[in-house]
């Protein structure tokens, strides 16, 4: 049964970036709002940097809100009338709900990231990670920087090849109270294996990060949270599994974060539960497995 006063005939959403044809959003969406009862439509349109504006200027009535990607993140934080704090901190908006359907109406902005970041590592067991190492320094890595104060981390370690990359997340963790250390790899690999071991280990950057050494010493009680997840495992999270360690794919978070958005696109706040949430998360599982097959 659909919900009285969200539901119409036109209601649509999308997901918006370049490339994203490799997208799961759309399967994951719709398979939520069937779970929900809802006869929406929620699509994807390849919209390059920098087009974000002229894209909007196209929209006609019936749009509730948008998903939005790379590389758009950042103009669609320059776009939104009104952000959420997390948006504020981390300069970058994954998620546009229009209150008012018709078009031209004004854009509320939120980043989901954070709080799925959080429900991920909940759902793995993981409630305070004192110490964090963090590899990179993209997008994806200031959404986990904002998410630790709700880790009670004390202490960062942010691991790049270019150390003035993390500048900026040198200066969101220290203005959230965290100790922040910045080291490049080959400074990283140099460190003796005791004293980089923390309680999580956080992957933001693509590739097989061939030249980390994995040993027991780095990897004991830690886990890895690699926001990878096409293909998986990646070499990084099968080395980590071989060390004897725990391993949480980017997979969690991807669909975390678009629950939090479901709850957005249809009037609730980012932590109010939807009717039968846990059945809603399974429906999106299930529809992001058999897109991975």
């Amino acid at each position: 049964m659909a919900e009285a006063g969200v539901d119409s005939p036109e209601t649509r959403l999308a997901v918006l970036g370049s490339p994203i044809d490799h997208s799961k959003s759309p399967a994951i969406h719709a398979a939520a709002y069937r779970e929900l009862g809802l006869d929406w439509r929620y699509e994807r349109f390849d919209v390059p940097e920098g087009e974000l504006a002229g894209f909007m200027s196209t929209r006609g009535p019936g749009w509730r809100g948008f998903s939005v990607t790379m590389p758009l993140k950042q103009e669609a934080h320059e776009f939104a009338s009104w952000l959420a704090p997390a948006a504020v901190e981390i300069g970058a908006v994954n998620t546009l709900v229009f209150d008012d359907p018709d078009a031209g109406g004004a854009a509320r902005g939120w980043n989901t990231d954070v709080l799925g970041f959080v429900a991920a590592l909940n759902g793995a067991g993981m409630e305070a990670a004192p110490r964090v190492c963090l590899l990179g320094a993209g997008g994806t890595a200031a959404a986990v920087v904002a998410a630790l104060p709700s880790l009670g981390t004390s202490e960062l370690r942010v691991v790049v090849r270019a150390p003035e990359r993390a500048r900026e997340l040198a200066t969101l963790a220290s203005s959230l109270g965290v100790g922040v250390d910045v080291l490049t790899f080959a400074q990283f690999d140099a460190l003796p294996a005791e004293s980089k071991h923390a309680e999580l280990v956080v992957n933001t950057i693509p590739g097989d990060q061939d030249h980390l050494l994995v040993d027991e010493a780095w990897v004991d009680g830690a886990l890895l949270f690699d926001v990878l997840y096409d293909p998986w495992p990646t070499n990084l999270a099968s080395r980590w599994l071989s060390a004897g360690g725990r391993v949480v794919s980017g997979l969690e978070l991807l669909l975390e974060q678009a629950l939090v958005q479901v709850r957005l696109f249809t009037g609730r706040g980012v932590s109010e539960r939807l009717p039968r949430e846990a059945e809603v998360r399974a429906a999106m599982r299930s529809a992001a497995l058999r897109v991975s097959e």
